[in-house]
């Protein structure tokens, strides 16, 4: 059994169970990055070339595990899922090209203190993303009304990221601008938006675009990697 993928099992034993059919192969070149890619997010790219990368199947599903060893000398990483371009949601050039290139991360291990991949169900992954705020509407209008304050038009903002108390990490597919609805936070990060009710709508402060969002992650976990990359 590959190290990483036993790691992996170790730390979320959720994701495969022992009667699964699994089928592995080390890419022992890595994934092959196209140079839009790199020219969009060069600091995920530097981070993606550098790490193991396990092509993985569970019952016929494809993934890539990617792994790197943390400071701890550990293990650790990420479950990306490889899907079939058939979501019907308008995503940004930007989002398709992360799909399209090494998938969604369904999950992570051993991540990072504070990183964007902690408790997350998701993030980026397409058949899991969707339009408006999901389930919280009926919430956001109450409390908007409760401050006297004009609700946003979230409809075609788009959810790429799912934290496990519901909170959503959204773009607006016109401007690429990032927003957190976070109904229940405790984020130092963050700033209300302008005219809406706290708990509702947050700007991230220094990361204003998705392309920023996906950056800073990689940043995150890159600076928790042992060897300097």
């Amino acid at each position: 059994m590959n190290a990483d993928l036993q790691a992996f099992r170790k730390n979320i034993p959720w994701i495969i169970s022992d009667s699964d059919h699994l089928e592995f192969s080390e890419m022992e070149k890595g994934i092959t990055l196209s140079e839009k890619f790199t020219e969009t997010f060069p600091v995920l790219t530097n981070l993606i070339n550098n790490a193991r990368v396990l092509d993985l199947k569970i019952n016929g599903q494809p993934y890539y595990l990617l792994s790197w060893t943390n400071k701890d000398n550990e293990s650790c990483g990420w479950l990306n899922k490889i899907e079939q371009d058939s979501s019907p949601i308008p995503f940004i050039e930007e989002h398709q090209l992360l799909l399209n290139e090494i998938g969604g991360i369904q999950e992570s291990y051993q991540q990072p203190d504070r990183a964007f991949t902690n408790n997350q169900n998701f993030l980026f992954l397409g058949s899991a993303c969707s339009t408006g705020i999901e389930g919280w509407e009926n919430y956001y209008e109450e409390t908007c009304g409760q401050d006297q304050k004009s609700p946003i038009d979230y409809n075609n903002l788009i959810s790429f990221a799912e934290e496990v108390n519901g909170n959503l990490t959204l773009y607006d597919p016109k401007t690429k601008k990032i927003l957190l609805f976070a109904p229940g936070h405790a984020f130092e990060n963050v700033e209300p938006l302008k005219n809406q009710p706290e708990y509702t709508f947050y700007t991230i402060n220094s990361v204003p675009t998705f392309v920023d969002y996906v950056e800073t992650l990689a940043t995150e976990w890159k600076e928790e990697i042992r060897t300097s990359i």
